[in-house]
């Protein structure tokens, strides 16, 4: 009978649109499922849940249901493949090294549960290492993501490294930081031509391109990127998992319509609140667009998970110039502390200074 029952709330799920309702739905599903000790629907159902949790600007309960998973393997290691999951466990690795509020311990200890997984079933670690060229890339750290880079490229291309887009995007990344918009616009052109392309890609890479212009005042060059990037979007149904790049897009328009950005931002701005490292990357790009915005109170609709609500929609400038770099300080000291990196401590203000 409740198996009848989970496979009624699967039906129902997949006629939704919205991914924090199907994980709703999931859940109820799982507990179904754990109540009667059926582990081989908990495993499914929570690989769904982590697929869902994707599309949305959080991953705590990815995580809770890896570690799950591989409980359930370790106890008895004939109720799933041990490779089946480990696709979903790349998602979770890239939250781990960006979340401050994982020890270091606990960090360690996760990275080396993955690379034993990866390794002991014949895949390299070329992920893990993309995820720290990544890491380092965004917070301008050369020497580390340049390492990182190379180890990349030395590791083997197998069937569990991240797909071409997405691995040429970072390389975009670090060209942009380091080497000039000119060298990364050439590599760029099998994503910007539509060659290589994903889930996340070309919206990830024409954001980089915008922002990128639009803080050097390039606003006809940046406009082409701007447009495509909002097509791509629209096509994508504005998910909350991509809201940085909304963000970004914003940014350009508070330069070029500012109140635009503001219409922007306030229609597509995450129900939920986002981790903590999306929270300081939004913080940072919150504050160039109020940075460029002349007025001194806002009427915008933000959702009632942010510390500065106000129920008429209206704030000062300088209310959210304050709530912005407060929170993203703290996060970035937090994670600068777990890492014993300077340089991320003085991310903020370097970043807000090329804004």
């Amino acid at each position: 009978m409740y198996g009848l029952q989970i496979q009624k709330l699967i039906v129902k799920k997949d006629l939704l649109d919205n991914p924090v309702d199907k994980i709703k739905l999931l859940q109820q599903a799982i507990s179904l499922a754990d109540t009667h000790q059926d582990v081989e629907w908990a495993i499914t159902l929570r690989l769904e849940l982590m697929e869902e949790e994707l599309d949305t600007p959080q991953s705590k309960l990815s995580l809770e249901a890896l570690s799950w998973i591989i409980g359930a393997y370790e106890q008895d290691s004939s109720v799933v493949d041990e490779t089946s999951f480990l696709w979903q466990y790349k998602w979770v690795l890239d939250q781990v090294i960006t979340n401050p509020n994982i020890s270091t311990t606990q960090k360690e200890a996760i990275v080396a549960d993955f690379s034993m997984r990866f390794q002991r079933n014949n895949y390299s670690l070329r992920p893990l290492y993309e995820n720290y060229f990544g890491f380092y890339n965004y917070f301008g750290i050369q020497e580390k993501a340049k390492e990182y880079q190379d180890l990349r490229n030395q590791a083997n291309n197998d069937e569990m490294s991240d797909c071409p887009a997405c691995e040429l995007d970072t390389l975009i990344e670090y060209f942009i930081n380091f080497e000039g918009i000119e060298k990364a616009k050439a590599e760029a052109q099998d994503i910007l031509n539509g060659k290589l392309s994903c889930n996340r890609i070309p919206i990830r890479t024409l954001a980089r391109f915008t922002l990128a212009l639009a803080k050097q005042n390039k606003l006809d060059e940046a406009k082409p990127f701007f447009e495509e990037g909002i097509k791509n979007l629209t096509k994508k149904g504005f998910r909350e998992s991509d809201f940085k790049h909304t963000l970004e897009f914003a940014y350009y328009l508070s330069k070029a319509d500012y109140p635009e950005a503001w219409k922007l931002l306030g229609a597509h701005y995450p129900k939920q609140q986002p981790d903590d490292f999306l929270r300081y990357r939004m913080a940072i790009t919150m504050l160039g667009i109020l940075k460029n915005t002349p007025t001194e109170t806002l009427k915008v609709k933000f959702p009632d998970w942010v510390s500065f609500f106000q129920s008429s929609g209206e704030y000062e400038k300088a209310t959210l110039e304050k709530a912005y770099y407060e929170d993203a300080k703290a996060i970035g000291e937090k994670l600068a502390a777990r890492e014993n990196l300077e340089a991320i401590a003085q991310h903020l203000d370097k970043a807000l200074a090329e804004m």
